[in-house]
């Protein structure tokens, strides 16, 4: 690996690995990471685009042939050139800092049709649960009720005009959220700018801190529109976290017990949401859930 990294790109490195094909090294103090690229190539030349406006997140190094990747056997790599240290932590107020409105909606990278995409994700889970999850207790005592979530998401989300602001955002944000990952172009979409937001809210949700008060700090700046607002709301409702770790048991092989705590926090959750639906009405009209509002 090291001697592809100077044949592709002039540098002698030393280099160190990360994890399973991520690797680092540093030239003057400056972290750069080698790592396998899990997109199509054409996603790449397409973020590629946009960062040279937006020029905060890590930079991609081209080779001495001016590519954006390097090819090792069956498996493509690209070169990061970190911007910002990679421990420090991006805070909410900051994912709105970096958060820039864009015109330009490249349909490779566009992924704000979310109905169509999460009933996608619900089929193909029923599917999962139904042939390999026998296995899996907390798998199936929870599937249901976050299912439900979904569907009322997707219903929500057909019935929300979709006129929100679009931006750069990043596959999926988690709390604590740090520079190495959140300024990763490689894991950059174009969607609707609550995204992320919504997104570091549900993961702060289920890493035990004050989600509420992180909801309220973007509410207090008064930059969203009335669908926004609905946008927002219905990104909460959507389960993404409870899926992502689903998809980790049943296709991974994670540990079962990463998913007892959406068995144990339930109702807790839907309490949270039940708050984040009222926070949000003070901004703008939100449709009602009756389940999910009841005893409020």
């Amino acid at each position: 690996m090291k001697n592809i990294i100077y044949l592709n790109y002039g540098i002698n490195a030393d280099l160190k690995e990360y994890y399973k094909d991520i690797y680092y090294f540093y030239i003057d103090y400056i972290k750069y990471y080698f790592i396998k690229v899990d997109r199509p190539l054409k996603d790449i030349l397409n973020i590629n685009n946009y960062l040279v406006e937006n020029n905060y997140y890590h930079s991609i190094i081209r080779t001495n042939d001016n590519k954006f990747h390097s090819k090792i056997g069956k498996k493509h790599f690209v070169l990061l050139k970190l911007n910002l240290p990679e421990n420090n932590e991006i805070t909410i107020e900051e994912i709105l800092k970096y958060q820039v409105s864009i015109n330009d909606y490249n349909p490779d990278l566009d992924r704000r049709s979310w109905s169509n995409l999460w009933e996608r994700k619900v089929d193909y889970l029923e599917y999962q649960i139904s042939e390999f999850a026998i296995n899996h207790k907390s798998a199936i005592n929870s599937f249901s009720y976050y299912v439900s979530l979904a569907e009322n998401a997707i219903e929500y989300f057909n019935l929300t005009p979709k006129d929100g602001i679009v931006s750069l955002n990043q596959k999926r944000i988690i709390y604590p959220n740090y520079a190495r990952d959140f300024l990763n172009p490689l894991n950059l979409i174009i969607d609707y700018r609550v995204r992320d937001i919504a997104e570091y809210i549900k993961s702060s949700f289920w890493n035990g801190t004050n989600a509420l008060n992180e909801l309220k700090k973007v509410l207090d700046k008064n930059i969203y529109s009335s669908s926004e607002y609905n946008l927002l709301f219905v990104r909460i409702l959507y389960p993404s976290n409870y899926f992502d770790d689903l998809q980790g048991v049943l296709e991974k092989n994670k540990d079962d017990d990463i998913l007892i705590k959406y068995v144990e926090r339930a109702e807790e959750y839907r309490l949270f949401i039940r708050d984040v639906f009222f926070l949000i009405t003070k901004k703008a009209p939100l449709m009602s859930i009756d389940w999910i509002i009841k005893e409020h």
